[in-house]
């Protein structure tokens, strides 16, 4: 489970970017298909986010996952990933955000480290696509209904707008994931 202080992290970046979008939760849980009550309470730090509602959100909000984690990427149009980003644990996952220049929004790269005895979780469903790159392990994709096993080196491209979810088998997995999301977010929609 996350730290108390992570969650109040995300809770704090989420409802700052919110603000700055000029949206009321309403109008974001219209856009990200989230409960008002769940946003809610995601900005109060009583619940964490998962991996698919920060990928809403953050497609929502036009920014990028990493500023909702409360890193700041600041500067040139290109983001070097160097290996020491900060590593963000709950649930049986390890999230290490590798993309996110300043202004970047239409992507994002994410190394995804799954514990093998980890809880299944509800399966995820999110607008956009993503494409998943097995670097270690063995990694099990539940999409639509149907299992699929990845081995290293295999990948899997999807429409994230099914239900899917991932989990290892028998040893700790990595995975690179890429997300795709529109471009264009609810800042300019709503204003």
């Amino acid at each position: 489970m996350a730290s108390e202080a992570t969650l109040a992290s995300i809770a704090d970046q989420l409802h700052a970017a919110r603000d700055r979008a000029g949206l009321t939760l309403e109008q974001l849980a219209e856009a990200t298909g989230l409960s008002k009550a769940h946003l809610s309470r995601l900005e109060s730090g009583e619940r964490q986010p998962s991996i698919a509602a920060l990928l809403d959100l953050s497609a929502a909000l036009g920014v990028q996952v990493n500023s909702l984690l409360g890193e700041d990427r600041s500067g040139s149009p290109l983001a070097v990933s160097d290996g020491n980003e900060p590593v963000h644990s709950a649930n049986g996952l390890s999230i290490v955000v590798r993309s996110g220049f300043p202004g970047s929004s239409a992507i994002e790269a994410l190394g995804i480290s799954i514990d093998p005895d980890r809880s299944p979780s509800v399966p995820a469903r999110h607008r956009g696509e993503e494409w998943l790159y097995v670097t270690a392990g063995t990694l099990e994709l539940e999409y639509d209904g149907e299992t699929h096993v990845l081995e290293v080196g295999q990948c899997a491209h999807f429409d994230a707008d099914r239900p899917h979810r991932l989990a290892a088998v028998g040893a700790v997995t990595e995975v690179l994931m890429v997300a795709a999301h529109e471009t264009k977010s609810l800042q300019s929609v709503h204003r």
